[in-house]
């Protein structure tokens, strides 16, 4: 099913990003991460893509639709030529892959330029268009920034760069990762205003450590609030900011729900422990549990409680971030 289409059904969907392996030795890590979500029954999920892991991607795909039933999309990004792009396209389409996350790529790191594999693939918005023009019947999603980008000028260069995506066929957007609602409501308005009307879904992580916060602001923009910052440095111990930033981000989908997003779409890391904690949460609270009473937890064989190993799982440093 198109991602699209569950967005436009009226009620929020709940999704999360998981990271593919980067190698054979994270793969069990992942795997229990993926069974232990699979049990909050997600609309739909989403795996990150690297060129160097682009076979565990599409394997992690088709193995998240079959043996849990639910609809996974399969990230695509610049780091391919068009000739390269087309056999993983046709592959996605044998194996019965409905949607696709048409990104850029990100850069080697924080400061350092992105290098296209092909000319004709310089942003994302160009693998929009080439999975139009191309004929390919796949549901396209394509990547926002909620904030000005640090590789962007300025908002507006962002803002011409989403509204690119969408024209040349992009059928929602996810929001890179934010911790100021007031961002995204922003975000939503000005989109609205250009005559953009595409769900938008807001992109979500829980703040797991102050080294990952560091990374992460670096590489998205993302602004953090004062009092979270300061909260954050007043914190003890990283086990004490994990507790804070799970907090924080059941107050943000709190409001986001009661403002009638689309959807909430978290970024894992691939440790299954916050979303869990925030879910179970929200289905305690009394407006957020009516909009997510379609999603109740599985029990049985696909529920896997959170371990100290899921807590500790290793954060791949492939980000959510993506400029144009």
């Amino acid at each position: 099913m198109r991602i699209a289409e569950m967005l436009t059904r009226g009620r929020p969907t709940v999704s999360f990003e998981f990271m593919a392996p980067r190698d054979e030795d994270e793969v069990a890590a992942v795997e229990k991460t993926v069974a232990a979500l699979a049990g909050h029954a997600p609309d739909w999920v989403s795996v990150t893509y690297r060129k160097t892991t682009g076979q565990k991607t599409l394997e992690l795909v088709t193995r998240i639709k079959r043996q849990y039933h639910i609809e996974a999309m399969a990230h695509l990004t610049c780091a391919n030529t068009a000739d390269e792009t087309r056999p993983i396209l046709n592959w996605m389409e044998r194996e019965g892959v409905a949607n696709v996350l048409a990104l850029r790529g990100d850069p080697p790191g924080p400061g350092e330029a992105f290098v296209p594999a092909d000319p004709q693939f310089q942003h994302g918005s160009d693998l929009v268009a080439f999975l139009r023009r191309s004929g390919y019947r796949f549901g396209i999603g394509a990547a926002c920034s909620a904030e000005k980008h640090p590789e962007s000028p300025d908002q507006g260069h962002e803002f011409r760069y989403m509204q690119l995506k969408v024209d040349s066929g992009a059928d929602f957007l996810i929001t890179q990762l934010f911790f100021d609602n007031r961002f995204y409501f922003d975000l939503v308005r000005r989109a609205r205003e250009a005559g953009i009307a595409i769900p938008i879904v807001p992109g979500l992580m829980p703040v797991p450590s102050r080294r990952s916060l560091a990374f992460m602001a670096a590489m998205t923009g993302a602004t953090v609030r004062p009092d979270l910052a300061r909260a954050i440095e007043e914190a003890p111990d990283d086990d004490a900011v994990r507790a804070l930033g799970v907090r924080h981000c059941i107050e943000q989908c709190v409001e986001l729900l009661e403002a009638g997003v689309p959807g909430l779409h978290f970024y894992t890391f691939n440790r299954a422990r916050a979303p869990m904690e925030i879910l179970a949460s929200l289905r305690g609270h009394a407006t957020c549990a009516t909009v997510l009473a379609h999603a109740p937890v599985r029990s049985g064989p696909l529920l896997v409680s959170p371990s100290a190993e899921l807590a500790s799982a290793p954060i791949c440093t492939t980000t959510p971030a993506e400029p144009g």
